[in-house]
């Protein structure tokens, strides 16, 4: 299975390297994969609820201005 905290990790790299375009890229894989595991009926996934994964990746969209 994938591992969400390392794409989280990953988008936080991005942004902190100044990629934002990345970090977008990262955020939305993330908010993808979360879609897919709450269809197969996944609750939970590295160590926290699949609804407060989405807001942890919706928040750092948001945050910084990488909403479409």
């Amino acid at each position: 299975m994938v591992n969400v905290k390392e794409i989280m990790a990953s988008a936080k790299v991005a942004l902190e390297k100044g990629e934002k375009e990345a970090a977008a890229d990262f955020l939305n894989k993330g908010i993808g994969l979360l879609g897919t595991l709450t269809q197969r009926g996944v609750d939970k996934v590295n160590g926290a609820s699949i609804d407060r994964w989405k807001e942890r990746f919706w928040f750092q969209l948001e945050e910084n201005q990488l909403l479409e």
